[in-house]
């Protein structure tokens, strides 16, 4: 009677199943009954989801309207902020994040993160941010709190707590990135084809539907002016005994008929009546269908755009198209020619611009814009970068030599030019941290030393492996992690997350200091906002597999490898989603190694070329973005040699031969023509003997030692044996004393 039955669901402590014609039903002692909640009697639900500490339930029905039910609470309306996106893309499943994000999947929307407690959106995450695929099959929340999303394209794990927030999937995006900068509540993102804002855009489609409307309709009646108009409104009784009498009137002026008077036509009068007639109409309305985002150039500005630079609530962009003051989506030149780089003086309250044609150019603000002013001509070169110390000096750095121009009260009082050390390849660097200077050069840090005018190696900070300044900060990565000197920004920014990105390209500040972007080596444009982030658990740390040359071992901790097999691989793993590729290793194999390995992210692999023999334990540890150290149990395994290298083997060897000289010495006894044979397996079995003990030594006792120190051990086990050859020799000549004694008798 219900039909067919198409799922089963579990809504507080009850089970509800939906069915093909009667809708939810609640099942209860074995039949099925009214559901006992009104909201839902008669729907179909499309999925009822569970919150993680198991007290509220999210239902969704298939007419697109979410309920809540909490524990002990009746059931209540719930009502998303972008109700209609979701109700136009179709709600297909959803996953509780936590106890207060919800995520909501479409079948051609994406996902949409709402706040359970007041339907705001949190996020919109679709295949223009990042989603392979808007069509969402399933999703399932991980106990890191990470989404995944089951798509056509396989899985995509959504971290929805990461600091990282990517901008470069948006459409419109054209060239390699290479800046980055928020002004004025707007993107702008410089590129090798120009300079580029991020804008948002609301996508309505019409829907047509139908309202009744009712309309009045007016008919006007003529009538006689002999008649009084308040007696014709009288009801309609009234007015049928008005028309009889008139029509008795009117027989009776037949009967006498007055003389014919003719009225003119404006004495005639009328009455208007009204009736209401109701109609379908049909209308349009705009709903929304999305909110999407592009990127649109800035007009005026070609050519590559390295560097954007906000001066007194200005943005200016410099690169070889020249620089531009920027409004809105248009650009005004100051100057067109090819740049290096532009830096604002903070003491001339100028705007510095190094040229192509190694001239250096000054603008100062006015009301107006900006004005060019006179600056030195002995101060031209080829700049790279401009930098200011807490002293009131202008740093010039250039490839082989670094101009410091003193300043005071906005005026350039003298110059100085130092030499570097080496001529750079790459651009020299400079910064100032407190009262000191220093500068990078080829990977290497240099101190200024004052007294001594000139720059000294610094190897306090350890050497760069990349480096770069950006937006007025300078940025180095040791080969662990991304550091700056700015105390301020380090404290206020968990720098730690950035390990996640190593080949990062240009990491600049974004509001007011409180994010950053970051463009890695990929192309990739993040803004990274650390205090939006949860610092992960770590996983347990694995031994996945040991392998050979030849086959694949089974690990455990009582391993045993011949050594013909000793080319072993260790690999372990630490399951991590986030940060898979800042997980450092380090191991120790004990046997082997005298100290730990150096932190790596490849020492999750530790191959052996060969293995002697002997008992051996490896250590090892791992290590996340944050330096939280996960450790693992230690794995023990013996390397064998092959049987005939075994003391058992050599035992026997000895029994064997043993009882051969036993035997050779009864017949030693009984005839002389044995004696050089029982004398050869004599000095056989003392060799057999020496070798058994120095196998039985080697295996219990592990030396390190050389080829002299192996031979002098070979001695000392032969001292050690030589009284068991004493012994032997003896006994061969009490042997041969009978033998003579035989003789003479015969």
């Amino acid at each position: 009677t219900h039909g067919a039955f198409s799922s089963i669901l579990l809504i507080g402590k009850n089970l509800y199943l939906n069915t093909e014609k009667g809708g939810l039903q609640k099942i209860q002692d074995d039949n099925l009954m009214a559901t006992g909640l009104p909201q839902l009697q008669k729907k179909e639900l499309v999925f009822c989801e569970r919150s993680p500490d198991g007290k509220t339930d999210l239902i969704a029905t298939d007419d697109n309207h979410f309920f809540m039910l909490k524990e002990g609470q009746p059931l209540r309306s719930f009502s998303p902020a972008d109700s209609i996106y979701l109700r136009s893309n179709v709600v297909a499943n959803a996953t509780w994040v936590t106890g207060k994000l919800i995520a909501i999947g479409t079948l051609r929307g994406g996902i949409v993160f709402v706040d359970g407690e007041t339907g705001e959106t949190q996020e919109i995450l679709n295949y223009y941010a990042g989603l392979p695929d808007n069509e969402v099959y399933a999703l399932h929340t991980d106990k890191h709190q990470g989404v995944w999303v089951a798509h056509d394209y396989g899985f995509t794990r959504v971290a929805p707590f990461l600091p990282f927030r990517t901008y470069n999937h948006y459409p419109g995006l054209a060239g390699n990135l290479l800046c980055a900068q928020s002004f004025a509540g707007q993107v702008y993102v410089g590129t090798t084809l120009g300079l580029f804002r991020l804008t948002k855009e609301e996508i309505f489609e019409d829907q047509i539907y139908t309202v009744t409307r009712t309309t009045t309709v007016n008919s006007v009646v003529p009538v006689e002016e002999a008649l009084p108009l308040d007696e014709i409104k009288q009801t309609g009784r009234k007015k049928i005994r008005l028309g009889f009498l008139n029509v008795l009137k009117k027989k009776k002026k037949e009967q006498a008929p007055p003389p014919v008077v003719q009225k003119p036509a404006a004495t005639a009068k009328s009455i208007t009546t009204s009736k209401s007639v109701k109609t379908q109409v049909q209308k349009t309305r705009k709903i929304l269908r999305g909110v999407e985002y592009g990127y649109k150039p800035v007009e005026g500005i070609s050519g590559k755009v390295d560097q954007l630079l906000a001066v007194r609530n200005k943005l200016l962009s410099g690169g070889v198209g020249g620089v531009f003051e920027i409004n809105g989506l248009s650009g005004a030149p100051l100057s067109r020619e090819p740049v290096r780089a532009i830096f604002y003086s903070r003491n001339l309250k100028q705007l510095l611009v190094s040229t192509y044609s190694d001239e250096i150019k000054t603008f100062r603000p006015d009301p107006k814009g900006w004005t060019q002013t006179d600056f030195p001509d002995t101060l031209s070169a080829y700049a790279d970068y401009f930098f200011e110390d807490n002293l009131q000096n202008l740093w010039i750095c250039e490839r082989d030599r670094v101009v410091k121009v003193g300043i005071e009260s906005g005026e350039i009082l003298d110059t100085d030019s130092i030499s570097l050390p080496h001529i750079s390849v790459d651009k020299t660097v400079g910064l100032s941290y407190g009262q000191e200077v220093y500068l990078t050069q080829n990977g290497e840090f240099y101190h200024y030393e004052s007294f001594k005018n000139h720059f000294v190696k610094y190897d306090s900070f350890p050497g760069p492996k990349k480096y770069f300044a950006s937006a007025g900060y300078f940025w180095f990565y040791d080969g662990h992690k991304w550091r700056t000197f700015d105390e301020k920004l380090q404290g206020s920014i968990k720098t730690e997350w950035l390990t996640l990105f190593p080949d990062v390209r240009f990491l600049g500040p974004a509001e007011q200091g409180k994010s950053l972007w970051v463009i890695t080596a990929a192309n990739e444009l993040y803004k990274f906002s650390s205090d939006q982030g949860q610092i992960p658990e770590s996983n347990p740390l694995f031994l996945k597999e040991v392998r050979s040359q030849q086959q694949q071992l089974s690990p455990s901790n009582a391993l045993l490898v011949e050594e013909d097999e000793s080319a072993l691989t260790f690999e372990f793993m630490q399951p991590e989603y986030v940060s898979v590729q800042s997980v450092e290793y380090r191991y120790w194999v004990q046997g082997i190694q005298a100290a730990w390995s150096d932190w790596s992210t490849l020492n999750n692999v530790i191959n052996f070329s060969f293995l002697p023999p002997g008992k051996y334990k490896v250590l090892v540890e791992s290590k996340d973005l944050f330096g939280k150290v996960t450790k693992l149990d230690t794995i023990g395994f013996n390397v064998v040699p092959p049987y005939w290298k075994r003391p058992w083997f050599y035992a026997l060897e000895f029994l064997f031969f043993g009882s051969l000289v036993v035997l050779s010495l009864r017949i030693n006894v009984i005839s002389s023509r044995y004696r050089y044979l029982s004398r050869f397996l004599s000095a056989l079995t003392m060799v057999l003997l020496i070798q058994f003990v120095q196998t039985i030594a080697t295996a219990n006792i592990s030396l390190k030692s050389t080829p002299v120190a192996d031979f002098f051990i070979q001695v000392l086990i032969a001292l050690l044996v030589l009284p068991v050859e004493e012994f032997m020799r003896n006994r061969i000549m009490r042997a041969s004393g009978v033998e003579r004694k035989v003789a003479k008798q015969r």
